[in-house]
């Protein structure tokens, strides 16, 4: 049997493994996604439906194994990025109406929002980064007021992670 440091050491081991692997797989989950943001919404015409929805669940898994081995860092920013990806993903399924100009505002706040009980800054962030004004940042409100209440207003996601 082995100890609790061992265990630990073993644990961020493996962590950090499969998170390289992930980035070596899909280079746009490098970082806190924060640095790629930029990157992801300049070459969004080069990227396709494909790379960015497995860029989007390599993101998801690779943040989620790294939380749970121990590895550092925030929730803001790998959410923001994730719903970033998927607004893009939206935008190129080429539904008329849901232009990513659009979209990917709303998405970068949704995706946050649902997980996290800070609707207001996940406002802000989207439309600051943006420059939106006012009258455009409504449709991002909704989008954040929509998932905080269904995922974490009703407590879904609280029996979710209980069971």
């Amino acid at each position: 049997r082995i100890g609790r440091a061992a265990r630990q050491i073993l644990l961020c081991a493996i962590a950090g493994a499969v998170t390289g692997l992930g980035m070596y797989m899909f280079p746009l989950v490098f970082s806190s996604g924060r640095s790629m943001m930029g990157t992801t919404m300049k070459n969004r015409d080069h990227l396709s439906v494909g790379l960015l929805t497995g860029t989007a669940i390599a993101k998801c898994f690779t943040f989620s194994l790294g939380m749970s081995g121990g590895l550092v860092g925030g929730m803001f920013f790998p959410l923001m990025y994730v719903g970033l990806v998927s607004g893009e993903v939206v935008g190129k399924l080429g539904i008329d109406g849901l232009d990513p100009a659009w979209v990917d505002p709303v998405m970068m706040g949704a995706v946050p929002a649902s997980f996290l009980t800070a609707p207001l800054t996940m406002l802000a962030l989207p439309v600051s980064m943006f420059t939106m004004g006012p009258l455009h940042s409504i449709a991002v409100f909704v989008g954040i007021v929509t998932s905080s209440t269904i995922l974490v207003g009703t407590g879904f996601l609280h029996k979710l992670l209980k069971s």
